[in-house]
């Protein structure tokens, strides 16, 4: 079965190109282009997470592009940067040693964004309260906790479940 628009299936040509390798330079935001068949998408949730982010700490994570300064990855970073005014910026930028077939252009720009990570939740709940976590975009879903509401009579208190051992605790800053 084929695959569309080319798949990820490796050809005979891919199998025969020289291997990859990438450094960093510097392109203006403007004159990255956007892939039309990027598949990655944010909620609003997620875009105003990348807003703070950005403004915050600037440009950490570096976007990825070919030689003809397609993205590959960043796309969302690239975005929010020309959303904030920053578009005559020049940024560093990973540029591969070659043109990407097109091929491993789709496979990295699926993988790059693919990277679902797994967090400690001993330390992250033992280290943040929830209100940072929150403010970091977590929600007690994310988090994988169970949350109880305590009425104290002055307020509301959420006793957290770990998920791990069961215990319940009321995480440090919501503590009397």
């Amino acid at each position: 079965m084929g695959f569309p628009h080319g798949g990820a299936k490796k050809s005979n040509i891919e199998s025969m190109v020289p291997p990859l390798t990438w450094k960093t330079t510097r392109r203006r935001v403007s004159a990255l282009l956007p892939y039309d068949r990027n598949p990655r998408q944010m909620s609003k949730a997620q875009a105003k997470q990348l807003e703070r982010s950005l403004r915050k700490f600037g440009l950490v994570e570096i976007p990825a592009i070919d030689l003809d300064n397609r993205i590959v990855a960043g796309h969302m970073r690239i975005a929010t940067l020309k959303a904030l005014g920053r578009g005559q910026e020049e940024i560093d930028v990973r540029v591969p040693s070659r043109k990407l077939t097109e091929g491993e252009f789709r496979e990295y720009n699926v993988v790059s964004n693919n990277t679902h990570g797994e967090f400690d939740l001993d330390i992250l709940t033992a280290d943040f309260d929830l209100d940072e976590l929150k403010e970091f975009g977590f929600n007690t879903n994310d988090l994988k906790l169970n949350v109880d509401k305590i009425d104290d009579g002055k307020k509301t208190i959420e006793k957290v479940q770990c998920p791990k051992c069961g215990h319940k605790f009321i995480p440090k800053n919501l503590s009397p």
